[in-house]
């Protein structure tokens, strides 16, 4: 019986619950007089989306049995069966003593935003009805009864390692660099915690901080009921049971300005007088300038802690009201002996909080939308922050939806019914289909940069196969319960085209029956109903199906449907690149699928005999952001006037023939460098394994050339982003390392693979021989170890004093070199390689014996490559060296 892979489609709900939150709101928050100004109704504005575009419902919650999962309500609001705007139910915040002088919260579940495709927005809206006539009762010019619309997004924390503002290099930063004015600073709704490694307390322990803040002053704070005597508000507090419980820490230098901050009672009625939390409630507003402050430790001396410095601001109050205003600043934060966290030290500090953005606040008297009838709430009528409801920069992120409603103490402008909200919808726009270049290459050149891309105005008739013809049973997927899913190939194809026939295997071992069909494109994304099908009886193997001149437009999918008793053929031998599936909500692309659930990857066995026209598009090339040139007829370009050893950004766009143009290509970076820079390496790009020297040790690669070279460039492939290590170089001493000769501090912007470092205007200079390497910290993040092949080059030592030991394989560390005047035609020389054969071996050593006898005169290849003592001779060292390397000591 043939194995085949079973695929279990499952869904799964995850909840949120958001804490009941009854506190009273504070009466300061609008920036804006009441009827001083109106919105800009979306009729009356040219930003308005064209009708033309379509719109497809991503994820609509109508609140009828909470169909999405269940929403948290705090106790402000309610289920309403009295009035809705759909089926039978809504969520009604009533205004009334029950709700006054409070802040009520309706908080949806999870929700997971799909990605979107060049062209698409995506955006919401919901339905309301309403009624809250006090917006100024008291007619002081700031709003009474009110709601707002925020979202969370679960991936965001404000706490960073930034030069923004910085002490000295980087510092802990609780902020953003553009909250949404240009300006660096922070938002309403942030609660925000930056904690420290867990330590042990030295006795008469002392913790310094570099401290720095700009907050809303505490002028004038006060919220009637509450303890609040401070706005936002920032403060550091210690733990010493793994952080269940905390106290709070009071500096040497400045005494907190407040003895409860509104920033921390605005999300949680603890820290009010008599609550859990209230010993935490006292904080700093205001500005201080960098300072260094202690904090006596002695009470806790013998335990281990936590330090965390917290920010919280408050719903009414931030950057955008005041561009001073930029958040919380800490560096340098020590305790003797025992702790030293700052960026640099690349401390495991962990950030953690919750970042709620305001989309807009509205409210409801005779003025506004919805005003006791039910209306659609719509891009285009808030009046202030989101006014287009466009959510598009959450693609691809998990979030959460808040509404929530705001009352005063009184209903001195009169009573009303509340808010009501039904029917949230998020949904994506999407426009014409104008597909951007792909396949984008570049290749450096002297003070220049050569760019290709794939031909979008090619024309013809082809067959187009994307797999090798090698399918296996025993990769077959199949899916579990009842139903179809899709596996189908993407056809990436620029313009019109007409599809002739299409090619399917069937690895089953009898005839079966599917549905083929072909989906379209809409932005980058693929429509999960096909535009054309046709149902198919397939043989074992190859079947070849003519269609009725499909005709298509740009990219789309053509495939064919499988079930738990149709298997799916996969060519295990292609690399996936355009294998897609359709399993339940959307198209997947197979090769993501297949690495998270352990599946063969591959291409499906589906081809087809296409004939097309081209796009007729010219093309646009973007330099570092800005147009290079634009109207290009071909599919290349030569960038000149480039700086050797700068890096720049390229990228592609399409301007179609109705003048549309296309979103940029996916980037490359090349670096233009003279003709005389060549790249040395051993490893051969490919990392089986990765290595890890551990802190404070060292590895170093051998590099020789036969002529003075300068030292242009470092570059290495590391495992995840981020890290920290020194670049190290050592003189050659004798075939191994010896005296240090160049030190640097390698941090910030490390990636997942291949890394560079300018090193051109440093003035090294190989002569002869150099190693190359690192020394570690605890932060340093694997380098790639090629063990397909082992040139005896790389080698690694613990601690200073430690022996140097050969590592098995190729350290993934590369140097470039600039032989400039001195090159030469003859291939610098792979030390202990004498015969140039790849391998350092027996015949490397007769060689060299052989030279020391006399029997040979070696090359000036051979002689670089004999000579591992480096003395410019050959002779027994040498001998005793290439013995070591061949027998790993």
């Amino acid at each position: 019986m043939n194995n085949k892979y079973l695929l279990i489609l499952f869904m799964f709900a995850t909840f949120v619950f958001a804490k009941d939150k009854q506190y009273s709101i504070k009466e300061d928050v609008s920036i804006m007089s009441i009827g001083s100004q109106r919105p800009v109704l979306v009729e009356d504005n040219n930003l308005l989306l064209p009708n033309s575009r379509e719109e497809i419902d991503l994820w609509v919650e109508d609140f009828e049995g909470n169909t999405n999962g269940e929403w948290s309500a705090g106790a402000g609001w309610q289920v309403s069966t009295d009035d809705y705007n759909s089926a039978s139910t809504s969520m009604l915040s009533p205004n009334d003593v029950t709700t006054q002088g409070n802040v009520w919260d309706l908080v949806s579940p999870i929700i997971s935003l799909p990605a979107l495709g060049e062209g698409e927005t995506m955006n919401f809206s919901f339905f309301l009805k309403g009624d809250t006539p006090d917006t100024d009762g008291n007619g002081d010019n700031y709003l009474e009864d009110y709601y707002s619309v925020s979202i969370l997004d679960l991936a965001a924390l404000a706490w960073k390692e930034s030069s923004t503002n910085s002490l000295d290099g980087n510092s802990y930063w609780c902020g953003e660099e553009d909250i949404g004015n240009g300006n660096p600073g922070y938002l309403n709704d942030w609660l925000q915690f930056l904690d420290t490694p867990s330590f042990v307390v030295p006795p008469s322990g002392v913790l310094s901080a570099d401290m720095s803040w700009y907050l809303e002053s505490a002028a004038g704070a006060a919220v009637a009921g509450t303890c609040v005597d401070g706005w936002d508000a920032a403060n550091v507090r210690i733990s010493a049971d793994g952080g269940q419980s905390w106290n709070l820490l009071t500096a040497n230098e400045r005494a907190y300005d407040f003895d409860c901050g509104y920033g921390w009672l605005h999300h949680d009625t603890e820290y009010d007088t008599g609550g859990s939390l209230n010993n935490l409630a006292p904080g700093w507003g205001d500005t201080q300038p960098w300072s260094n402050f202690t904090f006596n430790l002695g009470q806790w001396s013998g335990q281990e802690v936590i330090v965390r410095f917290a920010f919280g601001s408050d719903p009414g109050f931030c950057t955008l009201d005041d561009a001073s205003a930029t958040g919380f600043y800490v560096d340098n934060v020590n305790v003797s002996g025992t702790l030293d966290c700052s960026p640099e030290t690349d401390c495991d500090v962990v950030f953690a909080g919750e970042v709620w953005v305001d989309q807009f606040y509205d409210y409801c008297d005779e003025t506004r939308p919805g005003y006791q009838a039910w209306e659609e709430y719509v891009p285009g009528l808030p009046f202030n922050g989101n006014v287009f409801l466009d959510i598009s920069s959450l693609a691809g992120k998990d979030v959460a939806f808040r509404f929530q409603t705001r009352y005063d103490e009184d209903d001195d402008g009169g009573s009303g019914l509340g808010i009501m909200v039904d029917d949230l919808r998020i949904y994506k726009v999407s426009g014409g289909n104008y597909p951007a270049p792909w396949d984008l290459g570049a290749e450096p050149a002297n003070q220049s940069a050569e760019l290709a891309w794939a031909d979008m105005n090619a024309s013809g008739t082809n067959d187009f196969i994307y797999d090798n013809d090698v399918f296996d049973v025993n990769n077959g997927i199949v899916i579990s319960g009842d139903g179809d899913a899709w596996a189908a190939e993407r056809f990436d194809i620029a313009g019109t085209s007409t599809v002739n026939s299409v090619s399917i295997y069937n690895v089953n071992e009898g005839n079966v029956d599917v549905t083929v069909g072909a989906f379209s494109q809409v932005g980058t994304l693929y429509n999960t109903e096909p535009e054309y099908s046709l149902s198919a009886t397939l043989v074992p193997g190859w079947n070849d199906i003519t269609v009725p001149s499909w005709s298509m437009n740009n990219s789309y999918l053509i495939g064919y449907t499988f079930s738990a008793t149709v298997t799916a053929g996969l060519d295990g031998s292609g690399v996936g690149t355009n294998s897609m599936v359709l399993l339940g909500g959307g198209w997947d692309d197979w090769n993501d699928i297949a690495t998270a659930n352990a599946l063969p990857n591959g291409e499906w066995g589906v081809r087809a005999n296409i004939t097309y026209d081209g796009a007729n598009v010219t093309y646009n090339v973007y330099k570092d952001g800005v147009m290079d040139v634009a109207g290009l007829t071909t599919n290349y370009y030569t960038a000149t006037g480039l700086t050797n050893n700068v890096t720049y950004t390229f990228s592609v766009s399409a301007t179609y023939s109705d003048g549309e143009e296309s979103d940029q290509s996916d980037s490359v970076e090349v670096t233009p460098q003279a003709q005389t820079v060549h790249e040395e390496y051993y490893d051969d790009g490919t990392a089986e394994e990765f290595f890890n020297a551990g802190s404070g040790n060292f590895t170093a690669v051998r590099y020789a050339s036969n002529v003075d070279e300068d030292i242009v460039r470092f570059k290495w492939y590391q495992d995840t982003d981020g890290g920290a290590f020194y670049l190290k170089m050592f003189a050659d001493d004798g075939g191994m390392p010896g005296d240090e000769i160049y030190s640097r501090v390698m941090a910030g912007g490390l990636v997942d693979g291949w890394n560079t470092y300018d090193l051109s205007t440093e003035g090294l200079t190989l002569s002869g021989a150099v190693w190359v390497g690192t020394k570690e910290f605890s932060s340093t993040k694997p380098v790639g170890l090629d063990t397909d092949s082992n040139s005896g080059n790389s080698y690694t030592r613990v601690g200073s004093a430690g022996e140097w030991t050969q590592v098995p394989g190729n350290l993934m560390i590369r140097v470039y070199l600039d032989c400039g005047e001195n090159c030469s035609d003859e291939p610098p020389c792979t030390p202990a390689d004498v015969n140039n054969d790849g391998t350092v071996n027996v015949l490397d050593i007769v060689s060299t014996v052989n030279f020391v006898m006399g029997i040979a005169t070696p090359t000036d290849a051979e002689l670089c490559a004999a000579d591992l003592s480096g003395d410019g001779l050959i002779n027994v060292l040498d001998i005793v060296a290439m013995v070591n390397i061949i027998v790993g000591t």
